[in-house]
């Protein structure tokens, strides 16, 4: 009985997991991909717009290097439950602050700062409650479930935002993210960190070639930010051109990112992360040059489904080499997951001024030769794949990450 009782508590908590991440990231995607289109609805222009998506952005990227620490302070359950309350209150705030700008300013700074906290914890607890051969599997499983709730957040919220006023709007998102609440009955209340065993930890020599922890990163973490950049353009911006309906290329770009992020994390387990990370760039610059290139209709819709399926495998196979690179899952985590923000942030810089000044087919298409200039330190420095057998020797053994990690 004892023997099985891990299993059972881990199988448990990974569910919980993908269930309040399930919602946690439909709220946060509401906001995203509204921000603009709602600020420019209010007065402001297309420019402050994406300023103000940006400073959402900055607001996630601002908490994520101290969410750890909130976590060894408050313990799992209630620093992920306390982030969700947060978001919540965000999406309240941008009601009742009269003014548009400051309204939609405090609700992104809200927004942002809990879901900075919520996707660190979520996202280095995955490991902690799987075991070591079935890591990219579980990642994969649980990025589909983010993907997945993109894919549903960002075009609801462009529809339901033009449908009903916006405090039925702000009153619907805070709903969508208090239903994970629920779930938090299956996040341990504290953290739990047995003796790390020296066989547990990457080799300096070869997970940490660099010496430093953002160096031995870096050539994983470069092309994996642009590529972030430029899925935020299309949920931010749209796909470009006089598209009708841009909800729902939005929607076809994100459905084709959840089912490759989970084929692509069972990829990794059979085989080389970097060679399915490749393979995701490639497409995502193929993806890239075509939307910048084709006119709205099916042919674009066939373009975004290439993208998307990139863009997936590059988010998948991203995480299993920065879990592989990195002296712990907090560190990691908190890497990966300052890069997404990041991205999702420049994307509101870039596509603010490059869809004013230069038009969203050069924009487009100047993302794309930026994602293959970025991977080249990632391809130039490559001097052995990261295989899964080198992800299980990171990862032997499972506990609740904590900020010592």
């Amino acid at each position: 009985m004892s023997a099985q009782n891990p299993v059972t508590r881990g199988s448990s908590a990974l569910l919980g997991l993908m269930w309040i991440a399930l919602w946690g990231f439909s709220g946060f995607f509401l906001s995203y991909s509204t921000m603009v289109p709602i600020s420019v609805e209010r007065g402001l222009s297309p420019v402050a717009g994406g300023a103000l998506l940006l400073v959402m952005m900055l607001s996630v990227i601002a908490v994520q290097p101290a969410a750890p620490a909130l976590q060894r302070r408050l313990g799992p359950r209630r620093a992920i439950g306390g982030s969700l309350l947060l978001m919540a209150a965000g999406h309240g705030a941008a009601v009742l602050v009269p003014d548009p700008a400051v309204g939609l300013l405090v609700m992104g700074v809200a927004v942002g700062c809990g879901f900075g906290v919520l996707v660190v914890l979520a996202t280095a607890a995955v490991p902690a409650v799987t075991s070591p051969e079935r890591v990219g599997r579980a990642l994969g499983r649980f990025g589909a479930t983010t993907a997945a709730a993109a894919a549903a957040g960002a075009p609801l919220g462009l529809w339901l935002s033009a449908q009903v006023p916006p405090e039925a709007f702000r009153g619907f998102a805070a709903a969508a993210v208090l239903l994970a609440l629920p779930a938090m009955r299956l996040i341990p209340s504290r953290s739990t960190v047995p003796e790390t065993r020296p066989s547990a930890l990457p080799t300096q020599g070869e997970d940490r070639a660099s010496g430093s922890f953002w160096a031995a990163l870096a050539p994983v973490l470069l092309p994996f930010l642009v590529s972030m950049c430029a899925y935020g353009l299309v949920i931010a911006f749209g796909p470009g051109g006089d598209t009708t309906h841009p909800a729902l290329f939005i929607a076809t770009m994100q459905a084709s990112a959840v089912v490759s992020r989970w084929v692509a994390g069972a990829l990794t387990d059979r085989g080389s992360p970097g060679t399915v990370y490749t393979v995701g760039i490639v497409m995502t610059v193929l993806g890239l040059v075509s939307v910048a290139l084709v006119p709205p209709g099916w042919a674009l819709a066939a373009c975004l489904v290439l993208m998307g399926l990139g863009v997936g495998a590059v988010q998948s196979a991203s995480l299993v080499l920065a879990f592989a690179r990195a002296g712990s899952r907090g560190q990691a985590s908190v890497g990966w997951n300052m890069t997404f923000d990041s991205g999702l942030g420049l994307a509101g810089l870039f596509g603010g001024l490059g869809f004013t000044f230069l038009g969203s087919g050069p924009t487009f298409a100047g993302v794309a030769g930026l994602l293959l200039a970025a991977s080249l330190p990632l391809w130039l420095r490559r001097r052995r794949p990261v295989g899964a057998g080198a992800f299980r020797g990171a990862f032997s053994q499972n506990s609740w990450p904590t900020a010592t990690e």
